[in-house]
């Protein structure tokens, strides 16, 4: 009796210009973190008045909460594509979860800063019937361009970057049982949830849906098979 392997198939690796691979994951991880702290002091009950941040708003510190966690599993992931302890989990999985957040930052950056930018201009005018002038509004949205949608722009950018060069980079990806295509699709929806959850404020879906979502995609997951089957 002997087992049949999943044969672990290499490509020949092409030379790679630009950032090593290994400081291209440290420097998705750094940016992240670095993110964290001003996240951290909001959830702490800190305040940024200048902007408007008045820490009023419904959830305001349980989201901020919320978002240290979503940020930090940003960076872990550009770390996971280059280092060996990713390998425990699927590419397609890595890669998946790197595009989303990718996507997703790089279309708030976009989004946001084309927003903020339309009002300093003058082109969308500042509301009247909010809590906070418009002099906080319009350091809010000079804060927002400088800075806070920057970050999403530059993390959106490292995470795709991270995802690309995985790709081309590694081991060809084993083929995936049907158990595991469904996990990983289930992991990439849970990812969503948090997303969506963090973007709109609602800590029932960043701090339980979403995870639990998650955590079913990925108890699929963990303890990936190796053997697809065996002859006498």
């Amino acid at each position: 009796m002997h087992t049949i392997m999943r044969p672990e198939t290499t490509r020949p690796a092409p030379p790679m210009r630009g950032v090593p691979t290994r400081a291209l994951g440290y420097a998705g991880l750094a940016w992240a973190l670095s993110y964290i702290p001003i996240h951290v002091y909001w959830a702490l009950g800190g305040t940024s008045d200048p902007i408007g941040i008045t820490g009023d708003q419904a959830h305001f510190g349980a989201a901020n909460w919320g978002a240290s966690v979503v940020i930090l599993g940003a960076g872990l992931v550009s770390l996971s594509l280059t280092s060996g302890w990713g390998e425990r989990l699927p590419g397609q999985l890595r890669r998946g979860v790197a595009w989303v957040g990718g996507l997703f930052g790089l279309a708030h950056w976009l989004l946001y800063t084309a927003y903020c930018s339309l009002r300093l201009a003058g082109v969308v005018a500042y509301p009247d019937d909010v809590d906070v002038t418009r002099h906080q509004l319009r350091g809010f949205d000079w804060a927002n361009v400088a800075y806070f949608e920057l970050w999403f722009g530059v993390m959106g950018v490292l995470l795709v970057l991270g995802a690309r060069r995985h790709k081309a980079l590694g081991a060809a990806d084993s083929r995936l049982t049907p158990r595991e295509r469904a996990g990983t699709a289930v992991s990439l929806g849970g990812v969503l949830v948090v997303l969506w959850g963090v973007f709109t404020f609602d800590p029932w879906l960043f701090a339980a849906v979403g995870p639990a979502v998650l955590g079913i995609g990925l108890l699929a997951l963990v303890h990936r098979p190796r053997e697809v089957g065996s002859s006498a």
